[in-house]
């Protein structure tokens, strides 16, 4: 769901309103993502209606976060109807679009009545169950409030502060405080726990930042040997530096003792009220001290504190306020230095150089606390438990297997675990670090674990950054629950940034389950350590991945991987390389980034080379950018979609500004705007000085060096803007007013007629072999003049000449080149004079080989001409290119065409991709000239299951006048090569389309096509058959003979059933029945596009073939009378017609054809030739 951007100068407010709900749970939870677009949104805002109240349960006026959000909000206890309504408000300055999506309530509804409850557990009145620990918590766990009666909650001290403080006492800075109408800060709670409503009753805490609030009971009786409890709701938002802690204070026999800490909660905890208990046993009289520190912009806040029947008051301490105690009675630990900082010697640490990696210390107590830690000191190394469920994690003691530091692992000690809690919200425990960082790439976490759960469960590493959490580690699901040993790398990552254990398991649940974490250790994540490594950009990763480290931006990584089964390496085809598969995990983000170290540039201009593999039917975009402090990032070279299955080699040129000495980073960012297939990188190097010339050259991240001569007219341009002064409205790579080209104006006034604006490309590397230099050009449809193509290899040679009118459509030039010694190309542009013109170029590409025919292709070095350019309406897919013998993820040939070998290359299409819809993938030929009659031969291969799916391959001519639809043919497991020949005509300029889609349910089965060749101006040729295809040709009409005469036996079996059945049961026709008094198995009518309407429209060739397409739309004063009919349709089965079984419905249209009548005469057509009759049935 989304609303669009905000046009007015108004302030309007956009309002998604849920149904009518009821009765939430205390536990209920509404989850949901938001998206802002550019982040530019004045506010937005989550509200609970309910009777004649409306609950504020989130709001914010940002900063937003770039892509989906996730909220999650406690709506808390509701009883009766309410509804849940999204806001989204926008103005003149804040007008961003607003988008929701899965919205999702969790743990929403009450117990259900049972007829008796289980061991431990409280019989509601209404015949629900609940925990016994649910009993006089506060909360309505029943649903009827059973569970909160006062006859059993009679002993519970209770209190609401919604008359007061009841017995408790503050020392100073709480204040009792209620929502309505008191919202002094974003962070200010909406609501009260108790009632659930804005004007009830809580206490919050006015201490500045640096002092402590606190709040102290009456003094209790020794707890021994029963213990007394003390529920409390507290609030936690606004600050991760807020911090909540109880502390008990006995009473010794001579003097108080100092206080004991017993729980402590710390950061951010959005806008719940969160449930805790404490049990206390003291041999002492006590007192219970709650202490609320703030952090900056935040509120700690504090409802329903409920003492247990246990806590029996101190002779002469009664429930009612006290009179101020003495302050000395009272001692909480006292800091030094200024609040956040440590105090070291003489040293006060500054909280931004706390778990900086970088000791200030003598001693290193500036680095103690920061996530390195065998938990045998209380202070657990930093790792504070943040949960808000019923797990939380916990520092315990064990005497056996335990991990240690040594070989040992026999020792009795500590370690986190998962433990039982009080909490009523979220049910995964979390355990977070203090803010930590910079760190450098190579900074890893070590740890000993152990895991034992049921599906559900997990144990997870996340890595918190700027509000956006990161899985960077989990355990395999398989683990047996013994301790094992894991290495995580977090590398190279800005202050701040924590990390933060998450883990589920049920405790309960059958089987022992479990989870731990010992021996935490940071390690190499100093980011002023620098080893020589560190400086070498040339890599091949065979050793380690050099200077070369993943960036952290999204949860997709760059993962340096050994060769296995169809991912391989360039070096050696066995060794290491960079891998990234979109899809693992499902992450978010928009890309994953591979960067270097800072390096100091060596020579003004530097050549770095490398090899990338991009593959599969839709993958997304490889690009490489170089970054510079301060400056945004240059984009220097990038491919989009796959490239086929093999290794390519790319090299850009590095510029670097001479004496200036500023240090750059290189970044290969994979985009993840799509989700079948990889990419890789392998075998990086650079050198002083510039590049040869760059093979291919679409123009989209720069010019390619290539220098327009005389006055510049050649430019780089996009018609983006929509407001080009020239040039052609797409570009030919991306076909889209995105993308760039080059483009030369010739109209008199810039090139007066027969002057020349040259393009000449940087120097190409000597050829072992020939090759053939293909590009797209442009012409204006008023005719430009001629465009030259020339060779300089010491002199310039021209070796083509195109001269030809313009048009819409960009069209392919190829020209055969050999040179033995470096070799430029200079495209030429001979002016025409005429007002206006002009021509462009995009997608040069330099392979080996000679060049391909139009419209052919045995792809031995390529697609040739042919465009695999995905359709986004078509589902984003690809056609791909692949040999036998090349690793693959996908099921392809294991031999070609043309060679018949496993190294033979083909080009083929993996269908499993595509699921229902009609989705399809095209392989487009380049523009053809009309012609009356041209062939077109190719071999096709096709493997599916039988009897279980049917992929289907459809050749379609393109042209301006829509698509017709020539041949098709639906295949299954066959594995061989099938010749097939089809005629074309067309009046007009076209395209032939491959089209691969499905037939049937998804399954893995590939569509691979070989030596395509366009034979233009020639009819087709029946190919001289063998002895074995003659007998098989004459079997064919005997098999379709006695498919006859079966199929007429059973047509008057079921005519004489049929009969039997209309005199024993009779029955009358709908009067919606056709009134041509024809009722046939095999042909029936079809319902026919009235006037002004589209309707399907089928071609159909010799052969019997049929395939839909669909007709132009007909104005209503052109429609015939009622004597005839523009259009007739028929239906038929193909079983007549050799197809495969079972009989596929086609439909055919005869356009202009007239409804038999006095004056109309029935058709004839070709492709019911050979049936026993002729059946029509009109519309």
């Amino acid at each position: 769901m989304a609303v669009g951007t905000h046009h007015g100068k108004e302030v309007a407010t956009a309002t998604l309103r849920s149904p009518v709900m009821r009765e939430a749970a205390p536990t209920c939870e509404l989850r949901l993502w938001y998206h802002i677009a550019s982040r530019d949104a004045a506010e937005l805002r989550l509200e609970l209606i309910h009777g004649v109240e409306t609950l504020t349960l989130w709001q914010s006026s940002g900063p937003w976060g770039a892509g989906w959000q996730r909220l999650a909000v406690n709506t808390g206890r509701v009883q009766g109807d309410f509804r849940v309504t999204f806001s989204a408000t926008r103005n003149a300055t804040h007008r961003g679009a607003v988008a929701l999506d899965d919205m999702e309530f969790r743990d929403c509804g009450l117990p259900v009545p049972q007829a008796s409850c289980p061991l431990g557990h409280y019989h509601c009145q209404n015949k629900a169950c609940v925990e016994s620990h649910q009993l006089c918590d506060g909360e309505d766990n029943c649903g009827d409030r059973s569970d909160e009666d006062p006859l059993i909650c009679s002993h519970h001290m209770a209190t609401d502060f919604e008359t007061g403080l009841g017995p408790w006492n503050q020392l100073e800075s709480w204040t009792r405080n209620c929502s309505a109408g008191s919202v002094v800060s974003p962070a200010w709670p909406h609501r009260d726990h108790s009632r659930n409503s804005a004007y009830g009753f809580f206490l919050v805490s006015e201490a500045k930042p640096g002092t402590t609030a606190i709040l102290f009971s009456p003094e209790f009786q020794a707890s021994v040997p029963y213990n007394c409890s003390l529920t409390f709701y507290y609030y936690l938002h606004g600050s991760e530096a807020s911090r909540f802690q109880l502390f008990l204070q006995a009473q010794g026999l001579n003097a108080t003792q100092a206080p004991v800490l017993l729980r402590s909660h710390r950061g951010e905890l959005g806008t719940a009220w969160v449930r805790d208990r404490v049990d206390i046993q003291s041999a002492h009289p006590f007192r219970i001290l709650l202490a609320g520190e703030t952090g900056p912009g935040g509120i700690v806040g504090l409802d329903d504190l409920i003492v247990s029947n246990y806590c029996r008051l101190a002779p002469g301490d009664m429930p009612k306020a006290l009179p101020w105690p003495a302050q000395t009675s009272i001692r909480l630990p006292q800091k030094a230095c200024e609040p956040g900082h440590l105090s070291c010697g003489e040293l006060c640490v500054p909280p931004e150089q706390l778990c900086d990696f970088q000791q200030q210390c003598a001693e290193g107590e500036d680095e103690r606390k920061c996530g390195t830690t065998d938990f045998e000191s209380a202070s657990a190394g930093g790792w504070e438990d943040i949960s808000v469920g019923k797990l939380q994690w916990q520092r315990v003691e064990v005497q056996n297997r335990k991990p240690a530091r040594d070989a040992n692992w026999d020792v009795p000690g500590h370690f986190l675990s998962l433990q039982k809690a009080w909490g009523q919200l979220r049910s995964e425990a979390r355990a977070l670090t203090p803010a930590l960082g910079p760190s450098g790439p190579r900074c890893e976490l070590h740890m000993a674990y152990c895991f034992h759960s049921h599906p559900q469960g997990f144990l997870a590493l996340v890595v918190v950054e700027n509000g956006f959490r990161e899985l960077v580690w989990q355990a395999p699901s398989s683990s047996s629950g013994g301790w094992m040993v894991e290495k995580v790398l977090l590398g190279a990552r800005h202050r701040p940034f924590q990390l933060e254990f998450v883990g589920l398991v049920d405790l309960d649940g059958p089987g022992q389950q479990r989870a731990g974490v010992d021996n935490v250790t940071l390690r190499d994540c100093d980011p002023t350590v620098t080893t020589e490594s560190d400086q070498e950009v040339s890599c091949n990763f065979e050793r380690d991945a050099c200077s070369w480290h993943t960036g952290h931006l999204t949860d997709a990584h760059w993962h340096r991987v050994k060769s296995h089964g169809s991912e391989y390496d360039h070096t050696t085809g066995q060794g290491f390389f960079m891998f990234l598969d979109p899809t693992d995990p499902p992450a978010r983000g928009q890309g994953a980034l591979l960067l270097t170290r800072p390096q100091v540039p060596l020579a003004p201009k530097e050549c770095l080379s490398f090899w990338y593999h991009l593959y599969g039917p839709q993958i997304g975009t490889l690009r490489l950018a170089m970054r510079k402090d301060g400056e945004e990032d240059t984009l220097l070279w990038s491919r989009l979609g796959t490239h086929g299955n093999r290794w390519h080699q790319a090299w850009v040129t590095l510029h670097h500004q001479p004496e200036a000495r500023t240090k750059y980073q290189l970044l290969f960012e994979g985009l993840r705007d799509g989700y079948h297939g990889t990419m890789a990188l392998d075998d990086i190097a650079v050198r002083p000085g510039p590049c040869w010339a760059p093979k291919s050259c679409s123009f989209e991240d720069s010019d390619c060096s290539f220098s327009p001569g005389g006055l510049g007219l050649w430019k780089r341009q996009s018609n983006a803007s929509g407001h080009a002064p020239w040039g052609p409205w797409t570009d030919h790579t991306t076909e889209t007013a995105q993308g760039h080209y080059m483009v030369v104006d010739t109209s008199p006034k810039v090139l007066p007629k027969g002057h020349v604006a040259s393009l000449t490309s940087e120097e190409h590397q000597p050829l072992t072999q020939p090759a053939c230099l293909t590009f797209w050009y442009h012409f204006s449809l008023h005719n430009p003049g001629t465009l030259r193509v020339h060779v300089e290899e010491g002199r310039r040679r021209q070796e083509l000449s195109i001269s030809a009118h313009g048009g819409f459509a960009w069209r392919l030039g190829s020209v055969n080149v050999q040179a033995e010694q470096a070799w430029r190309v200079v495209f030429e542009a001979v002016a025409a004079g005429v007002e206006p013109s002009y021509m462009a170029l995009d997608d040069l590409l330099l392979r080996d080989g000679p060049c391909a025919q139009p419209g052919s292709c045995d792809f031995e070095s390529g697609l040739c001409g042919w465009s695999h350019l995905a359709w986004p309406s078509l589902g984003g897919y690809s056609w791909d290119w692949s040999s036998g013998a090349t690793p693959s993820r996908y099921p392809r040939p294991t031999v070609d065409h043309t060679l018949g070998t496993e190294a033979g290359h083909f080009s083929f299409f993996e269908t499993s991709v595509l699921g229902p819809g009609g989705q399809a993938a095209w392989l487009r030929s380049e523009p053809l000239p009309a012609t009356t009659a041209s062939c077109l031969h190719f071999w096709y291969y096709m493997g599916f299951p039988e009897h279980f799916y049917k992929g289907e391959l459809r050749v379609l001519l393109s042209s301006a006048r829509g698509q017709l639809a020539v041949w098709s043919q639906g295949g299954r497991l066959r594995h061989q090569w099938i010749r097939a020949q089809i005629e074309v005509s067309s009046s007009e300029e076209f395209q032939i389309v491959f089209e691969a889609t499905l037939g049937g349910q998804p399954a893995l089965g590939p569509i691979a096509l070989d030596d395509v060749e366009y034979l233009a101006g020639q009819h087709c040729q029946q190919p001289a058959r063998s002895q074995g295809e003659m007998a098989a040709a004459v079997s064919v009409p005997v098999a379709v003979g006695g498919a006859l005469l079966f199929f007429v036996f059973l047509v008057l079996l079921g005519l004489g059933g049929w009969r039997w059945l209309q005199k024993r049961f009779p029955f009358h026709r709908s009067t919606d029945t056709a009134t041509s008094g024809f009722d046939n198995i095999l042909f029936n009518a079809v319902g026919t596009p009235r006037c002004g309407q589209v309707g399907d429209s089928v071609s159909m060739p010799d052969d019997g073939k049929a395939e839909v397409g669909w007709t132009q739309e007909a104005p209503c004063p052109t429609c015939p009378g009622p004597g005839c009919l523009s259009t007739a349709v028929v239906q038929y089965s193909s079983f007549f017609l050799g197809s495969s079984y079972p009989p596929r419905i086609h439909h055919q249209q005869l356009t202009n054809q007239t409804r038999p009548g006095p004056s109309c005469q029935l058709p004839q057509h070709s492709a019911l030739r050979g049936l026993t009759s002729s059946i029509w049935a009109w519309m």
